[in-house]
């Protein structure tokens, strides 16, 4: 590293590149690594309607949407009632192939990689809600740049996926698109209002 003009250090090109290319060789080891492991059952009617994810994929996602998403009052829906993972799931099918992979491997790394950042040996989908909260507090808060954007993708994929459904915009105070509303409005079930 060399110095800025201010004082502080500066990241050297070089150093980006060795950082950006481990992180990515990590995260794919992560993924192929992680699709080797079994353990995950999913009802057969949640199965037969995944299109992308596989269902230990479904199955992360829908691990990490219940702590990011986590209710803090009584009357918001939950994110398995929004069916916030099945959402991810067919947003997926829409991804290029490309970036669908390297969503895959994500959730692959966030299962096998990230609740190392926290000194665990568990996967994440086998921890306590407690022990999910510190894993992706430390990604949130990690010094490595590739750590803090998996954790704003997913994060930004939960909030997507809750929040597309009608059921949710009481909890922020919207009331609906305006273009195409119904008359009446939209009701609490997602549908048209009377």
């Amino acid at each position: 590293m060399t110095e800025e003009p201010g004082g502080g250090p500066r990241l050297s090109r070089r150093r980006l590149i060795k950082l950006g290319l481990g992180g990515a060789v990590l995260l794919g080891a992560g993924g192929l690594l992680g699709r080797c492991l079994g353990g995950y059952d999913l009802p057969d009617g949640v199965a037969r309607r995944l299109h992308a994810l596989s269902p230990k994929e479904y199955l992360i996602f829908q691990s990490i949407a219940a702590r990011v998403l986590r209710a803090d009052a009584e009357d918001l829906p939950d994110p398995e009632e929004l069916e916030a993972a099945l959402f991810v799931d067919g947003f997926v099918v829409r991804l290029a192939p490309a970036d669908a992979g390297d969503l895959r491997n994500l959730l692959q790394a966030m299962e096998h990689l990230a609740p190392l950042t926290t000194g665990r040996l568990e996967r994440f989908t086998r921890l306590t809600g407690e022990a999910q909260d510190e894993v992706l507090n430390a990604l949130m808060k990690s010094d490595v740049g590739m750590a803090r954007g998996a954790f704003d993708a997913l994060k930004t994929l939960c909030v997507m996926a809750y929040f597309r459904h009608p059921r949710s915009w009481a909890a922020i105070g919207y009331d609906g698109p305006q273009v195409g509303r119904p008359a009446g409005g939209w009701n609490a079930a997602g549908g048209e209002g009377t």
